[in-house]
């Protein structure tokens, strides 16, 4: 028996492989930098520092991707990121063939003519991005102490059980 899925966020998982492909462009321009012997040495170290800042941040939205609790976002990464075809595919996700393609069919439509408003706002750089992906993912909740100022990590339902306990009581407080 397989299980169905649906597109899932079709506009975030467009803008992911887009910054996935502009990425992996500017990795290859700082090669042919570091490679290039008319650089001089200072530029050419640089351009090898910011190129594994790069892979690093490439490889975070990669993992992001390949190990998404979504199907639709894993078919996304292993199609045009890894380059999987639909056979190879269904055989990744544990799906039908047909299924697949049908999937694949609706999202390659919807790249041809983008039906949705952004979710998220622009981001200036990746690192904002990959940052807020991280929020996403993370599962602790940090809080920092006023007085003393070490940092705190609690589970996110555990923080909303106390926020919701704090909003109810002042609520209470109030009288509404």
């Amino acid at each position: 028996m397989t299980r169905s899925f649906k597109i899932y966020n079709p506009g975030t998982n467009m803008r992911m492989i887009q910054d996935a492909y502009r990425i992996m462009d500017y990795i290859d321009r700082l090669e042919s930098i570091e490679h290039d012997e008319a650089s001089s040495l200072e530029r050419r170290q640089a351009a090898a520092k910011e190129k594994s800042f790069q892979k690093e941040d490439l490889e975070d939205l990669k993992s992001y991707m390949r190990n998404s609790k979504h199907d639709f976002t894993k078919l996304v990464y292993y199609k045009y990121i890894e380059g999987y075809s639909l056979e190879e595919l269904a055989q990744v996700l544990g799906q039908n063939y047909s299924n697949v393609a049908k999937i694949h069919a609706s999202f390659t439509e919807y790249m041809k003519q983008p039906k949705e408003e952004p979710i998220v706002k622009p981001f200036s750089n990746f690192n904002e991005y990959l940052e807020q992906l991280k929020e996403l993912v993370n599962p602790k909740y940090e809080t920092c102490c006023t007085h003393c100022g070490s940092t705190t990590t609690i589970p996110h339902e555990v923080a909303r059980k106390i926020f919701a306990n704090e909003s109810r009581r002042e609520r209470a407080k109030t009288g509404r």
